[in-house]
């Protein structure tokens, strides 16, 4: 396994480099003072944490946000890795997903940084097994399910497990790559014993009487640490500081609108999941689901996965790999 995030983080090294060799860089001017139509491309993925982008999306946060005319493209996208192309590619403008695989793309030399949080969200590992109570439980035949191989879920699995078991990578040949959804079907139906995941599918798990949390993460990650983070390439950062100040205050505004709002916030989230309104409002009201844009935790990862192998070094600073919104 070890083997596998260091090729992982080769491929990605491998992309930027040739990014960095083409020189490609969409824009050298300030699309509003030329006076075209500003164009800016963003990647997300699914699940609760992705409310803000929801929020921007229904009420056309960044085209109110930003002085002059703006087409504003959204691009749903399976995984971490696959924003982390689209942004070395060039493909990709700005980009929602966890810390795990910035951190991961960012120290191989992918030209983008955070400018903020978009939500902590409550994770928990669930089993359907009632003999398992702690990491020390999970035998060698006994999978389970994080998102992604370098997930923030994964690493936040290889967290506890140096905690617990002396060794981030004891659990490795355990684990099976499934989509939040996929891996919470195979968790009820038994075909993997457990799964590392977030809401609202813990939520949405724990429904059945047979699904559980197997043993706290607080130890090792605390509520309220950064999950989701905003991502903006350098290229936009730097040539386009008006359409990226609007993502910045669109983000910021859609967050006050949930805080603010959240009878009205959940109306229009509990669309994405199918689930009622107030079935919403309750997953919003936990404890662990906020939606801020600090950003506590990240060195803390970034240094636990430059020292276990995750990644090939740590970022310099903090303010290396973030937009002066996110200090």
């Amino acid at each position: 396994m070890k083997k596998r995030v260091r090729k992982i983080t080769a491929m990605i090294l491998a992309v930027s480099m040739v990014l960095g060799v083409s020189g490609c860089g969409k824009s050298q001017k300030s699309t509003q003072d030329s006076g075209d139509t500003a164009k800016v491309k963003i990647a997300y993925q699914y699940g609760l944490a992705y409310a803000p982008l929801t929020i921007m999306q229904e009420q056309g946060l960044i085209e109110k946000n930003y002085d002059g005319d703006i087409e504003v493209e959204w691009v749903s996208l399976n995984s971490g890795s696959a924003i982390n192309e689209g942004m070395a590619s060039g493909d990709i403008d700005v980009a929602c997903m966890g810390i795990a695989p910035f951190i991961s793309g960012v120290t191989a030399g992918i030209p983008y940084k955070m400018y903020g949080t978009i939500a902590a969200q409550p994770h928990e590992l669930l089993t359907n097994d009632d003999s398992i109570h702690s990491l020390k439980d999970i035998t060698d035949d006994k999978k389970i399910s994080v998102v992604n191989i370098g997930s923030i879920q994964h690493i936040l699995l290889a967290m506890l497990a140096k905690e617990e078991l002396g060794d981030a990578h004891a659990l490795d040949n355990n684990l099976v790559a499934m989509s939040h959804p996929d891996g919470m079907t195979a968790l009820m139906s038994g075909s993997v014993a457990c799964q590392l995941t977030t809401a609202p599918y813990i939520f949405k798990a724990k429904e059945q009487d047979n699904i559980k949390e197997a043993e706290s993460l607080d130890s090792v990650w605390p509520e309220g640490n950064a999950f989701i983070v905003g991502l903006v390439s350098d290229d936009l950062y730097e040539n386009q500081p008006e359409v990226y100040q609007a993502v910045v205050d669109a983000t910021q505004e859609a967050m006050d609108y949930i805080n603010n709002n959240q009878e009205e916030a959940a109306n229009i989230l509990c669309q994405k999941e199918d689930v009622t309104a107030e079935m919403m409002l309750s997953w919003m009201q936990d404890p662990g689901c906020v939606y801020d844009m600090k950003l506590p935790g990240v060195m803390d990862m970034a240094n636990f996965m430059a020292e276990n192998d995750f990644a090939d070094k740590a970022p310099e600073s903090f303010e290396a790999i973030t937009t002066e919104s996110a200090r």
